[in-house]
């Protein structure tokens, strides 16, 4: 059986809500109705009973009789013409059922059963509702309990009292099953118009799973809920359509710089195999070249990991961390990483930052070796830590041919590496991205700048909470192309090693 849409069930609620309510509101008003009608049948009957037995003279245990003013006699025609309501019926019985007189319309009566009859002349009155024909019955004794004299019953007609409720009946009858028809009817264009856009959300949405990542709901009606989730689902789907070509392009640039190193590990695997396995200068450089490649393609992964890694987890614990320290202790690491190209720290402000320190090891280091990596041979990177106001400024400055001022922006870009000649070696593309992930993470700044004679600039901006500048500044002298780093004095007067 197919299930009913959203709008189908609404509509059909709606129906069967008015339904409840049309059928609780016309029970609750015809109940009313035939009670007010009965009842006031019924006390037509009873008062003219009343009447009728407060005007007959009853007689004495003496023989004498009663009669005060104007009582008639039991027997008396006029108790049943002319003292009679319209619209009512009267019959007057002796004690034992023999009728003494009745009006013209009483002669259809039934005949009281005995124990409506005992009761009367019990408790002196009763009363109650015949069918057959439909009446309103009351009786009221005359006489005492203990010598009765009659017995005088009134009837009021129900007829018009059923035929109205019947009418009634009907009416609420029509009258709810159009209410429901129509409520229902109403409710669904209601909920068609209501939903319309959950069918754009649920469109887009199927759009979307079908490879058009570049459909959107853009809902232009009212700001209500089905309106902001709308919204809510539009930023989602920018976000999925580039965390999708995101991964798309980081797929593609992987594949593509992973292609290098296989390819060369390939070849010179078959070079072993071939004529180079039995040359011993052959076999050496063939095995020097795959410990290269080897070792690109472990750094491209290794590399990828911790960038995923960022990614995907959330900030660590930050702790206070010197961070003139860690600069010094990856100045010193670095040294090997080029040892014709020296290093200088041309000033070294102390600093604390709040952040991860391995962290911010590897994004000094990842500034240093991009800086070693372009420079020239016997050449220098200058680095320098200065605090300014509640800032805290790293800059790394190589002597390479500068970066081209539309690649600035894009340096920090996933595999994105400028190809120049003037570069001893090249890079994969993700030592900055994770250095300028990591600068974001902290809640920092990573920027890169030509300077006015040649080379580029690195500069990292942190936010520090305490800092006292170093007053003496780096020694001026260049250190020569070798594996040492100039830094300068610290307070004591002595010098970092």
């Amino acid at each position: 059986m197919r299930r009913l849409s959203l709008r189908s069930r609404f509509a059909l609620l709606a129906a069967l809500l008015v339904l409840v309510i049309g059928v609780l509101v016309a029970a609750g008003g015809y109940l009313t109705l035939r009670g007010s009608l009965l009842g006031q049948a019924q006390r037509q009957a009873r008062d003219q009973a009343r009447q009728l037995v407060s005007l007959i003279d009853v007689p004495t245990p003496r023989g004498g009789s009663e009669q005060q003013g104007n009582r008639v006699d039991i027997s008396d025609p006029s108790l049943s013409h002319e003292f009679l309501r319209q619209g009512l019926a009267v019959r007057i019985e002796r004690p034992d059922g023999r009728i003494i007189q009745a009006s013209h319309d009483a002669r259809a009566l039934p005949r009281l059963s005995g124990s409506l009859r005992a009761r009367c002349l019990s408790l002196g009155e009763a009363s109650a509702q015949l069918s057959t024909p439909p009446v309103a019955l009351s009786c009221h004794r005359v006489g005492s309990a203990g010598r009765p004299a009659a017995i005088v019953e009134a009837a009021s007609s129900l007829d018009s009292a059923w035929h109205l409720l019947a009418v009634l009946r009907n009416a609420l009858a029509l009258g709810v099953l159009a209410g429901g028809i129509v409520a229902g009817a109403l409710a669904l264009g209601l909920a068609q118009r209501a939903l319309r856009p959950a069918r754009r959300i649920a469109a887009t949405a199927e759009s979307i799973r079908a490879g058009n990542l570049a459909r959107r709901i853009d809902d232009r009606g009212p700001p209500d809920e089905l309106g902001r989730l709308a919204d809510t689902l539009d930023a989602c789907f920018d976000e999925l359509e580039q965390a999708v070509e995101r991964q798309r392009r980081f797929v593609a640039d992987a594949s593509h710089e992973l292609k290098t190193p296989v390819a060369a590990i390939r070849a010179h695997i078959e070079l072993l195999r071939d004529w180079a396995g039995v040359e011993p200068d052959a076999r050496e450089a063939a095995l020097q070249s795959l410990d290269q490649a080897a070792r690109a393609a472990a750094r491209l992964v290794s590399d990828l990991l911790y960038l995923a890694q960022l990614d995907r987890e959330p900030p660590s614990r930050r702790i206070s961390v010197a961070l003139d320290q860690v600069l010094l202790d990856v100045v010193r690491e670095a040294r090997p990483l080029r040892q014709n190209v020296a290093i200088r720290v041309d000033r070294l402000d102390e600093a604390q930052v709040n952040g991860d320190e391995l962290q911010l090891q590897q994004l000094l280091l990842n500034l240093l070796d991009n800086a070693l990596r372009v420079s020239p041979g016997d050449g220098e990177v200058l680095v320098a830590l200065e605090t300014e106001g509640d800032s805290a400024t790293v800059s790394v400055s190589d002597q390479g041919p500068g970066i081209p001022p539309a690649e600035l922006e894009r340096v920090f870009d996933r595999f994105h590496s400028v190809d120049l000649s003037a570069r001893s070696r090249r890079g994969v593309g993700l030592g900055l991205t994770i250095a300028r992930k990591i600068a974001l993470d902290h809640g920092g700044e990573l920027s890169a700048e030509n300077q006015p004679g040649a080379g580029a600039c690195l500069r990292l901006t942190l936010p520090h909470h305490t800092s006292s500048s170093n007053s003496h500044l780096a020694h001026r002298e260049i250190s020569s192309p070798a594996p040492t780093v100039t830094v300068p004095e610290n307070r004591n007067g002595g010098t970092e090693r």
